[in-house]
């Protein structure tokens, strides 16, 4: 019984209320307390465990999402790109004010040559 009540009396306030609450430990006989003090520890894996595994889900979806954004806004600082050499190239084969790469290959039934 003594090294149980080392071990109580190492444990800060909270822990022994917690310990406590089924039954002060000191007057419980040595089976008792263990069972109480493993049944306190499984408790606090668990919910430690849970509490980790949720926080670690919550950061991954951050992470994804804040990945979504970067993707998404390197698609709209492209599609800028492509305007501004538009403005200011334009197409090299009619030069149309658009991109290059949207110059019709065909218009209505036309060849590119015809065209």
């Amino acid at each position: 019984m003594q090294e149980v009540v080392l071990f109580y009396n190492a444990l800060d306030v909270l822990t022994r209320q917690i310990l406590d609450s089924k039954g002060a430990i000191p007057s419980k006989t040595i089976a008792d307390a263990k069972v109480a003090i493993q049944e306190m520890a499984k408790y606090s894996q668990k919910r430690h465990n849970g509490t980790s595994r949720t926080r670690s889900t919550k950061i991954s979806n951050g992470l994804a999402a804040i990945q979504a954004q970067l993707n998404n806004l390197g698609r709209e600082i492209k599609k800028m790109n492509e305007k501004v050499y538009t403005t200011h190239v334009g197409c090299e084969q009619c030069k149309g004010p658009h991109h290059t790469k949207y110059f019709p290959l065909k218009e209505e039934g036309k060849t590119l040559k015809e065209a």
